[in-house]
């Protein structure tokens, strides 16, 4: 009974132990974005991520690429529409000395001959940091991956409706390209990616579209569209994200650069399958005219 006993006890201290030290050895998790609310302050410290979140088409000043500016932070957030609401993410700098700083809306580069946008939203009160804890932020904030630029706009808009409307799609489907910013003449631009099975020209009167087909064998991941335009140098025009293909998705089909070591492989297919069964009706006539000799 005691034995039984000790050997429960054991096996729980080794339990507990176990589990301390995976905690141990565990990276602490990435804290989530410190709002910061219209008209409010918020305490943050170097090194803190901070999020403006604002209802889209709701403000006039407030809408996808619009910077979020202010001199606590490394670098301006950027607004990224995720369906009916835009986020934009910024870093507070770890030189930032203590105190409180404005948030503002700020135009975006190269937004034309526009209204300039210059909006006080809220401010942040930057806590005191000695040496140490500087440092410390300067390695964690380097560790950091970037933040995404991927956006999401609601079902049923125009594909793309900025550069970063990034939809998904799989391999051997299809998405309908249309232009609504850039203004693109008739026959003008043509769209390139190398997830496409080929380029394609953008038609249309007032609005211009093309219906662009992936290729099978596009491998998973984010592709970048090229629009070019006659007479102007290329440029990075919309992104879309491929997901595996269906089961029956012919890549050798599908393939517009038709490379000749694919477009063989069906040929090839039915001659050797032509060839086989040739062989098993020839190989069955002898046998047969082996027994009527025998």
């Amino acid at each position: 009974m005691m034995k039984s006993k000790r050997l429960r006890v054991a096996g729980a201290l080794a339990l507990l132990w176990a589990t301390g030290v995976r905690g141990a050895l565990a990276a602490p998790a990435e804290e989530p974005p410190k709002p910061v609310p219209s008209d409010a302050e918020v305490l943050v410290r170097p090194g803190d991520r901070v999020t403006v979140t604002a209802e889209a088409l709701r403000f006039g000043d407030a809408y996808s690429g619009v910077r979020i500016t202010s001199p606590a932070f490394a670098a301006d957030g950027v607004f990224r529409r995720d369906d009916s609401r835009l986020h934009a993410v910024a870093t507070v700098s770890c030189t930032a000395d203590p105190g409180s700083y404005q948030v503002r809306f700020g135009t975006p580069p190269h937004a034309g001959t526009g209204a300039e946008i210059n909006r006080l939203w809220g401010t942040v009160m930057v806590a005191p940091a000695d040496q140490a804890q500087r440092a410390e932020c300067e390695r964690q904030v380097a560790a950091r991956p970037a933040e995404s630029m991927e956006e999401r706009y609601p079902a049923g808009t125009t594909w793309p409706a900025s550069p970063w409307d990034v939809r998904s799609v799989p391999a051997g489907g299809e998405l309908e390209a249309k232009d609504g910013l850039e203004m693109g003449s008739d026959g003008m631009v043509e769209l390139s990616s190398p997830g496409f099975t080929e380029p394609v020209v953008l038609h249309g009167d007032k609005l211009v579209s093309a219906v662009v087909r992936i290729r099978c064998d596009a491998p998973p991941g984010l592709y970048v569209v090229h629009w070019n335009e006659q007479g102007r140098p290329a440029k990075e025009w919309a992104r879309y994200r491929v997901t595996p293909a269906a089961p029956d998705c012919n890549a050798a089909a599908s393939s517009s650069h038709g490379a000749q070591g694919e477009a063989w492989k069906p040929w090839a297919g039915g001659t050797a399958g032509v060839l086989a069964a040739g062989g098993i009706v020839t190989g069955l006539w002898l046998l047969k005219r082996k027994y009527r000799q025998a």
